[in-house]
């Protein structure tokens, strides 16, 4: 399956009988699935929202939902050959469900009686459709590091119903989180798909576009007339989005990411090096990270060094006069949104010993190196920038 980057979103470009055929063996195997549906008001939201961009990369398929999608992948060079409207694929999976036998149960809604009108409304369209249970899910909030619906009583509701799909309508960001958050703990279901708006329509409580306006990308012309107040919605989807394309696409050809990196000496003249925890082969490196928009290189890197290796008690004993700059391969561009990477080299120690604590979700292992064979031991990729550090730092401790 083609995976085609919009704002370091990965999209599944995949026609709607394919992406189906796939929906039918999620359900066959022995894992759970979830399905996203990004649109360009999705893709603008993890910009700003790196949990909800893990979530969306994650995704067993992350299907476009979205006119605009397949404007921004020309802008970017790319191909987007399809356009699979979430609305529309959430009943192509009923009218799978109805064929086979699966229960399915519908999630959101403002109130009980959405998702209870939605209901009825696929057992009017689908006559032997198994809607094993609805609901709204409550009030969603944020509470206690997780997105939140109703409580345990929810949890046990799906679960007794025996539903083998789910379909959930909180809207995004909330929809992904709860899906991430919930899904191993709902025992019967193998596949959750983010529908958005979609309950909305099936109830009867808001109106889709017709069929010719969505078919030339303009669905959102349609809601607007129906609710201006969506105006700051409707300018974000279109023309904010193509916008924030264009600017991805000038820094892909342009610019190069700051990034401060750190070696980390010990008293025995030893560099600590990490291990990429998303890395499936040994892929040892310095400890580095991104500067922040506004933040000094130095204040990057004791940041960084906190969230990665827990270290605090670090003091700053040298810098590299020169930077390290390279040009990142076209996916990391396509993914990162910058040509490649402008690193300032930092050398550290620390002010008294402290335990290393990891972050997993970047990295899952460590280990102290002799500083003549920290070249040897990074990847071949970091080799430069090894030689770089070596060097500077024998500069620095023999002047």
């Amino acid at each position: 399956m083609n995976q085609v980057n919009i704002l370091g979103v990965e999209i599944s470009d995949i026609s709607k009988s394919a992406a189906l055929a796939k929906v039918q063996n999620f359900v066959e195997d022995r894992f759970q699935h979830y399905i996203t549906t990004p649109n360009p008001e999705i893709a603008l939201a993890s910009q700003k929202d790196k949990n909800l961009r893990l979530i969306l990369n994650h995704a067993d398929l992350a299907l476009p939902d979205g006119f605009g999608l397949k404007i921004a992948a020309k802008i970017l060079g790319e191909k987007l050959r399809y356009r699979v409207s979430g609305a529309d694929f959430m009943e192509a999976i009923v009218s799978l469900a109805e064929s086979v036998g699966w229960p399915i149960f519908l999630l959101g809604g403002k109130d009980e009686k959405i998702a209870e009108k939605a209901a009825w409304r696929l057992r009017y369209l689908f006559k032997n459709v198994r809607v094993s249970g609805h609901a709204s899910g409550g009030e969603v909030s944020f509470n206690e590091g997780r997105w939140q619906a109703s409580d345990k009583k929810l949890i046990d509701k799906i679960n007794n119903s025996g539903a083998k799909i789910i379909f959930v309508g909180f809207g995004c960001p909330k929809q992904e989180k709860w899906i991430f958050t919930n899904l191993d703990k709902l025992s019967n279901i193998k596949v959750a798909m983010t529908v958005g708006g979609a309950l909305d329509y099936l109830s009867g409580a808001k109106h889709r576009a017709p069929v010719i306006l969505r078919k030339i990308g303009l669905e959102w012309l349609w809601r607007l007339a129906l609710e201006p107040k969506r105006f700051k919605r409707v300018w974000n989807a279109t023309f904010r989005f193509i916008l924030e394309t264009v600017k991805w696409k000038t820094r892909i050809l342009t610019k190069y990411r700051k990034n401060a990196l750190a070696c980390i000496i010990n008293d025995s003249n030893e560099v600590l090096l990490v291990h990429r925890s998303n890395e499936k082969n040994e892929h040892w490196q310095f400890p580095q990270g991104g500067v922040e928009e506004g933040e000094a290189e130095e204040d990057a890197v004791m940041r960084e060094m906190r969230e990665e290796v827990g270290l605090k008690k670090l003091e700053i004993v040298g810098v590299h006069p020169e930077y390290h700059q390279y040009e990142w391969p076209r996916w990391h561009k396509l993914h990162g949104g910058y040509r490649g990477q402008r690193q300032a080299i930092f050398y550290l120690r620390q002010i008294e010993e402290e335990a290393i604590k990891l972050d997993l979700n970047e990295i899952d292992e460590y280990k102290w190196v002799s500083l003549d064979k920290v070249v040897d031991k990074v990847h071949e990729q970091r080799r430069d920038v090894a030689e770089m550090v070596v060097e500077g730092y024998r500069k620095i401790t023999s002047s």
